[in-house]
């Protein structure tokens, strides 16, 4: 009996221990982005904004400065994340990071290296973005305040999901997506790039965000392709769209098309989308068929068609598929011929349908990809024309 209770209150003191590296709140600062830039003195210049709750809280904001924004110098982020008390009297929380920002000229020559750490690192959560900062400093972008979302790092994230979900013009992208792509032999990895588009020395200022029309903003610009662990190239967000079609990633989108002669448009709003690529080689040239089928509903008709009437809809959808099909072929094609990058991933369905053949292209897929014929078939379903049948508006 006197065994058993003595077990019995070695269990209840192991359940009361209390939490070995536990830290105050009023000790450590959440950091919601991060920026590196090419150092003056070292190789690095980290930049890390940490949010002020209280103040993006439009209850308790007392007017302060949203965020805090501050920068520092080292040879590697590892040595950085644990300097900053140099700057700083709080420790860094890097667990809530929603943006991580790569200065172009970093990017240009190899951010592997820090990237490495990134992916080490047991307290970094796969749930931020990466982002290129074209023609500007990284920390620049994390020093654009915004109206509606106080933080840059939180308004960045926001903007990048919702054109994702709403147009398709950026890819969703994650720590964890970057390295297993950078990994593979058969696809090249992309970033989001932003730009800063006015002057950015008033970003930072409260005033900014003031005004109905703020001096300082920062923009979806691109995408980034990276070859090598490098930056090599931009690439238009149409293309982006175009390359997310490919992967059978877009979700929603708006495609804009001639609906009959002269500069007449129309508007088709893409609700689902399903690509099928069937991959193989044949007389020793990789082959890929691509099959997107799209279905939504017509948005904007200029020209004077009766909706109501029985395949109204098959001009339009015809029109459709033909654009597509020479849009997304012009997107390979400037792809191939500027970097021969591979930012779709053919290889790797060439890996997974026909590996026999694609074995010889395990060491170089650059040189598969070249001579690769690929062929688009687009297949566009109109369900729907909204509430009106007929141009009433219009003559």
């Amino acid at each position: 009996m006197r065994g058993t209770i003595i077990i019995l209150m070695i269990v209840i003191v192991c359940l009361l221990s209390g939490c070995w590296d536990r830290k105050e709140l009023s000790n450590v600062s959440v950091v919601t982005g991060m920026a590196v830039d090419k150092g003056e003195h070292q190789k690095y210049k980290l930049t890390v904004e940490t949010t002020a709750a209280s103040e993006v809280n439009p209850r308790n904001a007392e007017g302060f400065a949203p965020a805090n924004v501050q920068t520092l110098e080292g040879n590697t982020i590892a040595e950085l994340t644990h300097k900053f008390n140099v700057i700083s009297e709080q420790s860094m929380i890097l667990s809530h990071m929603r943006v991580l920002v790569i200065g172009e000229e970093v990017a240009e020559k190899g951010m592997m290296e820090f990237m490495d750490f990134m992916d080490r690192n047991r307290e970094i959560r796969d749930d931020f973005d990466i982002v290129i900062a074209r023609e500007g400093k990284a920390a620049s972008v994390l020093k654009t305040n915004n109206m509606y979302k106080k933080s840059a790092s939180l308004k960045i994230y926001t903007q990048l999901v919702s054109i994702y979900k709403d147009w398709g013009g950026v890819p969703k992208l994650r720590l964890n997506d970057f390295i297993r792509i950078y990994k593979s032999v058969g696809q090249i990895p992309v970033l989001v790039a932003l730009k800063v588009e006015g002057d950015p020395k008033k970003g930072g200022n409260i005033e900014n965000m003031k005004t109905v029309t703020p001096e300082n903003k920062v923009d979806v610009d691109s995408l980034g392709i990276i070859k090598g662990g490098k930056l090599v190239g931009y690439i238009n967000i149409y293309d982006v769209r175009n390359m997310l079609w490919v992967q059978n990633n877009l979700q929603s989108t708006v495609i804009t098309s001639r609906c009959g002669s002269g500069d007449k448009k129309m508007s088709y709003r893409v609700i689902a989308s399903k690509t099928n690529v069937i991959a193989t080689e044949k007389g020793g040239v990789p082959s890929f068929t691509i099959n997107i089928k799209t279905e939504g509903n017509l948005q904007n008709n200029e020209c004077l068609t009766n909706m109501a009437k029985a395949y109204a809809f098959e001009g339009f959808e015809e029109l459709i598929n033909k654009k597509m099909e020479q849009e997304i072929l012009d997107t390979v094609k400037t792809i191939r011929e500027q970097y021969n990058a591979d930012i779709f991933g053919l290889g790797e369905r060439l890996k997974d349908q026909d590996y026999k053949h694609f074995k010889k292209y395990r060491d170089n897929w650059d040189e598969g990809f070249a001579k690769a014929k690929i062929s688009i078939h687009f297949n566009t379903e109109i369900k729907h024309s909204g509430l009106r049948k007929e141009r009433a508006i219009i003559k």
